[in-house]
């Protein structure tokens, strides 16, 4: 009996380790949307925070204080790999936010973490205020949450909501013509 239950001990922790240990070797590469996905965070003080994910993984941000006026748009190139999900909510993810055990993490239900490489390709500014987005060849790493309705970016979350085109390709012409 005892050796019965010394190999059932010993199978339980073999398929233990292989479970989180094989699964998660395997990773996810992030891949933008296939059309401009646009998640904006508008604030009662007339600030406002946006970002346009975009084909070819360039993310538009843009920030815009309606007081001022003044507004600031970065384009930047993320790149990303999805966190591995065990069960529950429980997730694996590397770099920053994989701050528990050996990056294990417990995210909000139907949260979806992505470790996301960000390098500013452009930056394009209109108007005087303190700058908020990072500048030309900055580089960062945080992980993003989404959802199917929102995504949360610096702590903040965003709400999906529809894109304006217009705006976009105004946007765009301003950063390329930008230096």
């Amino acid at each position: 009996m005892k050796n019965v239950a010394s190999r059932i001990g010993t199978g339980l922790f073999v398929v233990f380790i292989a479970f989180f240990g094989l699964k998660g070797c395997v990773i996810t590469v992030w891949t933008s949307p296939s059309e401009p996905t646009t998640y904006a965070l508008h604030g009662k003080d007339g600030r406002s925070l946006a970002a346009v994910f975009l084909p070819g993984n360039e993310t538009l941000i843009l920030y815009m204080e309606s007081q001022t006026p003044y507004t600031e748009a970065v384009l930047t190139k993320m790149r990303g790999s999805l966190g591995t999900h065990y069960f529950w909510r429980l997730w694996n993810v590397d770099g920053p936010g994989g701050n528990g055990l050996f990056g294990y993490r417990i995210f909000p239900e139907g949260a979806r973490p992505v470790t996301m490489d960000t390098t500013v390709l452009k930056k394009f500014t209109q108007g005087t205020s303190k700058p908020t987005l990072r500048g030309e060849g900055d580089k960062t790493t945080a992980v993003l949450l989404f959802t199917d309705d929102a995504v949360r970016f610096q702590d903040m979350w965003l709400e999906k909501e529809p894109t304006d085109r217009e705006l976009v390709q105004t946007l765009l012409k301003q950063l390329k013509a930008s230096k």
